[in-house]
Parts: structure tokens; C-alpha cells; sequence
């Protein structure tokens, strides 16, 4: 299959069935290039409306034909692949495994199907998450995830009506890891913040390819927190310069090149129109808001916990945010979702201030979270005065990065640190409730 701006090409009958099938687009096909038979005569002419049944014709005389398909990309045909690849990627909220995300959407107001829809109006846009969809669905059900939680994090907040922001924080998601649709890095956690960096630039670089606007290739370049990697030894176990990620953008190589129409197509949706802040505005909070996307998508799909990682989404959700991880405004309505983990949020919380007391931050690590009971230096500050002498802590296996966004804690001997006293007035973490079936 091959995806241009004018046309998609398929060099079976059955291929083109398929497609017909699928998007319902039986009255709406028309080829590029006149069907002859192998002496040269016209079965189907060019630019005429194909009926049903000269596609079963041609399927019962398979092989005495060139079979070499091109589809017109007519705007009718191009508004019903809009249609159906919004509805595919609605239905990720009913296929996906990631119960933060589904939360998100069940009690939500807004036409978040229409945003969508209208989101994909670019031919670009549109052509490149189809191609994605029939060649590599596995991804396309990583990136539609990202874009769900970026406009999820975004419809939730009510000081958040800016226009076309939605919009906007639902393609920055779903596009940050579009170039990465031919290799498999994308189905296992970054080594490290350096690597997600690299990516996250390359892929940006490619947006702008795609015509997406700079403040949001911008946003998508810069989401990843910087400065937080302090653990040595993940870098070191990072991958070899010949093993790293490249992106490969020849996949979309033929959507590249200018059709010489309009590439959208008119909305109705409440976002539509001009935004109406600054691109300096938008910029910052869709930088956020993909921030906060990365950040739960990679806990949700890489966590070993699985069955309760909801619970320790919450938890370290408030963490980093208090922390300053996170924008507040984006960040807080998250929290406020989940009440029933109130009293778990508000001890994650302390422990973050607990953290931030740390006369040489950021060292100070209460451990084990979230039901931590002592506190430890994690860069082993010798000479603190907080240290407590001849009690040290033995960690006995590595620590996933919760509550440390780009980083871990490493099993080893680490000193402990005497603001452990202030545990004591945490209040106590619920235990986790089995899920009802």
C-alpha cells in the first residue's frame, strides 16, 4: 500500500475490497488510472464512480489484469476515512488496559469525539495516522493512548476554555511518537532522560514535516523534564551508539509531497477558529500537558504492579506535582478525580515535603513508597549533618521511578537521614482494596 495526498494505491482487488469494507466507502470509489486487461482493453475507466459490481468482476477475473489500484482521494472520501479513523480511535477508551485513562473519560461532558474528528481536517494529518493504522495497529494504539491523555488532561480543568487548545493537545499527543512507527523501542521504557530527549526532538523535527504548527512541534521537542537524571549507573546501562533508536521517516516519504489543494476540510466543533492566546501561552501548556501524558503512559504500560497501578498513579501524580513536575492547574484536576484515594494523595504529599526539607536536595529519598517508614540520603552525603551514624539502609532490590521522574534507586547501602522522625505524623495509607468484578 502506498499513501499520497492524492491518491492510496493497492496492488490487489482484494486489498481494495478490504479498504471498501472497512470504511464504507463503496459509493465513494474512483481510480486515478484506467483498469485495462492484459490486451489492452478498458474494464474500469478512469475518474468514474467504480459500482460494487465491477469490483466483483474484477476479483473473478484475477490475474488477467495489471492489478495496480489508485484511489482517488476525493473529499468525500477523505471525510469518511476522517469519520471512521476517529471512531478507531475512540474505541481505544473501550480496548485500552489502562484504567487511568478510561477514568478519565467516564464522567466527562465535553464532545471529546467531535475534537477528535476535527482534529484529524489536515490531509496530512489524516493520511499519516491511516497509513499508521493498516500498516502497524499495535502502534497505532500506542499513539492514540498519548493523544487521549493529552486531551484528557486538558478537557478536565474548567480555568482551561482557551480555543483550539484542545485540539491542539490531542495532535501534540498523538503525533510526539509518530516517526517511531518502524522499530520497537517505542514498546519498552527510555534508558534514560538523555535518549527520551533525543527522541522527542527527532520526532518534533518530523511534525513540522507533517505541518503541524511550531508551538506544538515545540511543545512535543521540549516535554521531557530536564535535569532530573542523577542516577549514573542507569546512564551508564544506557545502550550502545550503534543500538540507539534512529526514526525512520521513509514510511510517510510520499505523504511529503504538496497536492496543491487545501489540506483541510471546515469543522464545527467548539474549539474551532483562530486560538485565542498567544502561541507563548499555548506553547507552555501543551508542553505540560504532554508532560503529564509521557509521564502515565509510561507508568501505566511499564509498571510491574499492574493490577494496582491506578492507585500509584495517583499517588505519585501528586507527588511530582508538588514537587513542581507538574503545572498545578493541568495536574490538580487529575488528583481531584480520584477521591477515594484522597487520604493516600495527602501522605504522598507530606512525603514530598518531607523530601524537600533535605539540606542537599535532591537527596533525601523516603523509602519504601509509598508506604514509607524511613528516609535515606540517595547520593550518600556523608558529611550531611542529618546523617544518623552506623544505621545504614540496605536496599536489596532497585526501585521503579515513581515518584522520581528519570530516575531510580539502585540496590545498595545508603545512609539514613534523620528527617525519618517526621514520618510519624503522616497519616496512614489505606489498604488496597481488591477491584470488584
Amino acid at each position: 500500500m502506498k499513501v499520497n495526498p492524492k491518491s492510496i494505491e493497492y496492488n490487489s482487488i482484494e486489498e481494495v475490497l478490504n479498504f471498501v469494507r472497512d470504511y464504507n466507502a463503496g459509493n465513494m470509489l474512483r481510480f486515478l488510472n484506467a483498469i485495462e486487461d492484459n490486451s489492452g482493453n478498458i474494464l474500469v475507466k478512469e475518474e468514474v464512480q467504480v459500482k460494487e459490481s465491477a469490483l466483483t468482476r474484477l476479483k473473478e477475473i484475477k490475474g488477467q489484469y495489471n492489478p495496480e489500484f489508485k484511489i482517488k482521494l476525493t473529499k468525500e472520501l477523505s471525510g469518511q476515512i476522517q469519520d471512521k479513523l476517529a471512531e478507531k480511535i475512540v474505541l481505544q477508551l473501550k480496548q485500552t488496559d489502562k484504567k487511568f485513562l478510561k477514568f478519565m473519560y467516564e464522567e466527562n461532558k465535553f464532545n471529546f469525539k467531535g475534537i477528535i474528528r476535527n482534529g484529524l481536517n489536515n490531509r496530512k494529518h489524516l493520511l499519516s495516522l491511516f497509513k499508521v493504522y493498516e500498516k502497524n495497529p499495535h502502534f497505532f494504539k500506542h499513539i492514540c493512548e498519548l493523544g487521549l491523555l493529552s486531551l484528557g488532561i486538558v478537557l478536565i480543568p474548567d480555568a482551561l476554555k482557551y480555543k483550539m487548545l484542545r485540539r491542539y493537545s490531542f495532535l501534540g499527543g498523538i503525533f510526539m511518537d509518530i516517526a517511531r512507527v518502524t522499530g520497537d523501542q517505542w514498546n519498552r521504557p527510555f534508558p534514560d532522560d538523555t535518549e527520551k530527549t533525543r527522541i522527542a526532538k527527532q520526532c518534533a523535527n518530523f511534525m513540522q514535516k507533517l505541518d503541524l504548527p511550531e508551538f506544538v512541534c515545540s511543545a512535543a521537542s521540549n516535554h521531557v523534564p530536564l535535569g532530573l537524571q542523577d542516577n549514573v549507573e542507569v546512564v551508564a546501562a544506557g545502550p550502545k551508539k550503534s543500538d540507539r533508536e534512529n526514526p525512520d521517516e521513509t514510511f510517510f516519504a510520499e505523504l511529503m509531497v504538496d497536492d496543491g489543494e487545501s489540506d483541510s476540510t471546515p469543522d464545527d466543533e467548539e474549539d474551532a477558529g483562530l486560538p485565542d492566546k498567544s502561541e507563548d501561552v499555548l506553547r507552555e501548556l501543551l508542553t505540560d500537558s504532554l508532560k503529564i501524558a509521557r509521564y502515565i503512559h509510561t507508568v501505566s504500560s511499564f509498571t510491574h504492579d499492574k493490577e494496582y497501578v491506578m492507585e500509584e498513579l495517583v499517588y505519585f501524580l501528586a507527588y511530582n506535582t508538588s514537587r513542581g513536575y507538574f503545572n498545578e492547574v493541568l495536574a490538580n484536576p487529575l488528583v481531584n478525580l480520584f477521591k477515594q484515594f484522597e487520604e493516600n494523595v495527602k501522605r504522598m504529599r507530606k512525603l514530598a515535603e518531607v523530601e524537600m526539607q533535605c539540606l542537599h536536595p535532591p537527596a533525601a529519598w523516603a523509602y519504601p513508597k509509598p508506604k514509607a517508614s524511613q528516609v535515606l540520603c540517595k547520593n550518600k552525603v556523608w558529611d550531611c549533618p542529618n546523617i544518623v551514624q552506623g544505621w545504614d539502609i540496605h536496599v536489596i532490590s532497585s526501585q521503579e521511578a515513581f515518584g522520581w521522574v528519570g530516575s531510580s534507586l539502585s540496590a545498595d547501602h545508603y545512609p539514613k537521614c534523620k528527617l525519618e522522625e517526621e514520618l510519624d505524623s503522616l497519616p496512614e495509607i489505606e489498604p488496597k482494596k481488591a477491584e470488584k468484578k
